[in-house]
């Protein structure tokens, strides 16, 4: 049996963990967070951020995958007429992908957007194209994808089951587009706290 002492010790060794995990989990968010978004966000007054956040069908049908990252783009609440050779519509996305229970966890990358098409219904602006996706064989090119936008606020992607061997499932990929308020709150604050750290480790070198 533990003695006072001991216990204290145990108590001061099991908090101090917690807090050393919290910060790393913490630090590793805020990394994925920048790695997601362009170095000259600032100038982009178009480029919209925001989060996957969605649960995909096995191939029984049944939810049996987690998939979590960003996306970022430049077409919502465009035209066709708004993208150009030296202004090319824009969307990229990075995400993991996880089974429900932890396991199989890999990432997937979308990149080399091309724009075809754009069509809106009500609330509903659908973006069509293609993209080259990653995958656990490697890149596969020119794979049609509709992005559709609900409300300014949800997403979807929908990328060619017949191309990507259904790994998505039979349901559309959903994420969340976030006022621009907020991501720029989130990005300031984020960049206070690296130039924070940044302080501390230089100190911490002398």
């Amino acid at each position: 049996m533990l003695n006072k002492h001991s216990s204290r010790k145990f108590v001061f060794l099991f908090t101090t963990m917690l807090v050393v995990t919290g910060s790393i989990v913490v630090a590793t968010v805020s990394l994925n967070i920048v790695e997601a978004i362009p170095n000259n966000w600032q100038d982009q007054k178009g480029l919209v951020f925001g989060a996957i956040s969605s649960i995909q069908n096995n191939n029984q049908g049944k939810p049996g995958w987690v998939l979590s990252g960003h996306w970022f783009t430049n077409i919502i609440n465009k035209t066709k007429d708004s993208f150009n050779q030296t202004n090319p519509a824009k969307f990229d996305s990075w995400f993991y992908m996880s089974m429900l229970d932890g396991s199989a966890m890999h990432k997937h990358t979308i990149s080399n957007f091309s724009l075809s098409d754009i069509s809106s219904q009500g609330n509903t602006t659908s973006y069509k194209g293609t993209v080259t996706i990653t995958l656990k064989e490697g890149p596969v090119k020119e794979v049609p994808i509709e992005i559709k936008v609900m409300n300014n606020h949800v997403i979807t992607l929908s990328l060619d089951a017949t191309k990507t061997n259904k790994h998505f499932g039979d349901t559309p990929i959903y994420g969340i587009i976030p006022a621009r308020a907020d991501v720029m709150k989130m990005m300031s604050h984020m960049s206070m706290g690296n130039k924070t750290m940044d302080m501390h480790m230089n100190m911490s070198q002398k």
